[in-house]
């Protein structure tokens, strides 16, 4: 994955989640473990105005991990079998740079995520996504991910027989 553009981020996160989707958890962690700094904490919000957790935090659902980018990935395989998700996948929208600053960024983004259901249903996720990253020797890694949800959808597909 290339970190020479902060915007370049945004990418990897979709393609580690989408391997982790996948059920290739491995492939996942490594993408991100080259892509978040050592300090990189998450904030999820379901919705404006709604329900957030923060991790690392006290309401962080993993409490122990051996890495940040081990975190993200069980945060996002825990949810995935929570939902009995098969396979996902996440699009990046509109990527774009807002701010820089010597070597702070600001990278925002619109997320579509496709979680594919055994029943051929499709929940459907739309959201914000916004990436603070910081340059470390000429490479960009993502310090903080905030996400938040703007609509959601289910699509009831017909069963496949």
């Amino acid at each position: 994955m290339n970190r020479s553009d902060p915007t370049d981020l945004a990418h990897s996160f979709a393609y580690g989640i989408d391997a982790i989707g996948r059920g290739d958890y491995d492939r996942g962690v490594a993408m991100w473990e080259e892509s978040l700094a050592d300090d990189f904490s998450f904030k999820f919000t379901f919705y404006p105005g709604g329900p957030s957790m923060e991790c690392p935090g006290p309401d962080c659902p993993i409490q122990e991990f051996d890495s940040r980018a081990k975190l993200r990935a069980d945060f996002a395989q825990g949810e995935f079998q929570r939902q009995g998700y098969m396979a996902t996948q996440h699009q990046m929208i509109n990527v774009e740079e807002r701010s820089r600053d010597g070597n702070h960024a600001e990278v925002f983004a619109y997320i579509q995520a496709s979680h594919f259901l055994p029943d051929n249903a499709v929940d459907i996720f739309w959201g914000d996504y916004s990436i603070t990253c910081v340059e470390q020797d000429g490479l960009w890694r993502v310090h903080r991910e905030e996400i938040v949800g703007t609509s959601f959808i289910k699509f009831e597909g017909e069963a496949i027989s």
